[in-house]
């Protein structure tokens, strides 16, 4: 048959929803601002900013379940970059910020809260990607989550976390972490994913 018969490879809501995904993503790594905030100021320097930070987005979180009226405008606005969970619910915003701002409280060592914040920037890109786009091998009992975007999400770790660690103690925590990723954890995984694997990166400088 002609070309008029043939179907698109690939189906328009899928397209669309890998369209949000990705643009969802790109947002997140605006969290690149809490590495790069930590990476150049000095601790209490740091904690202060992501503190006032922290209280901006809890009243701005507050007001909005708060408020119908400024919660439909906020999801008029963001509501393209999030998940439809998030329009009642306290959004992933506030848990990564919260992740981020835990581990640079709880980790002394620099490179450790670097390394820990870009498993979740970077591995959480990665992960979400490469499962919405290549993603054909479902986890079992994990609705969501491709053995492809846990792979993905590792590699990216080991990536990010070679310029700030040894290899034995990234790849070990990057495999932890990815392995995290792929369960489907309680509020948000930006929020455990850092602290995890700050305490697996932790254990293994001290005594490994």
């Amino acid at each position: 048959m002609g070309d008029v018969d043939r179907q698109p490879s690939v189906h328009p809501l899928v397209l669309g929803q890998g369209i949000k995904e990705l643009k969802r993503k790109l947002f997140h790594l605006l969290c690149l601002g809490y590495g790069v905030i930590y990476a150049f100021l000095t601790r209490p320097a740091c904690l202060t900013v992501m503190g006032i930070l922290g209280f901006i987005i809890i009243l701005l979180e507050w007001l909005r379940l708060r408020s119908p009226d400024f919660n439909a405008w906020s999801w008029e606005q963001f509501g393209g970059i999030a998940r439809k969970w998030e329009k009642d619910n306290v959004s992933g915003v506030f848990w990564t910020w919260l992740g981020s701002f835990l581990t640079m409280l709880i980790f002394v060592r620099r490179d450790i809260v670097l390394a820990a914040l870009g498993f979740m920037i970077f591995g959480d890109f990665a992960a979400a990607m490469v499962g919405k786009s290549w993603g054909r091998h479902p986890w079992p009992g994990r609705p969501g989550k491709s053995m492809e975007g846990t792979a993905a999400f590792a590699l990216a770790a080991m990536a990010v976390g070679l310029w700030f660690l040894p290899p034995h103690v990234v790849i070990i925590s990057a495999l932890a972490a990815a392995w995290l990723e792929s369960y489907r954890l309680p509020w948000d995984d930006n929020l455990w994913i850092p602290l995890i694997s700050g305490v697996c990166m932790n254990l293994l400088r001290t005594f490994a």
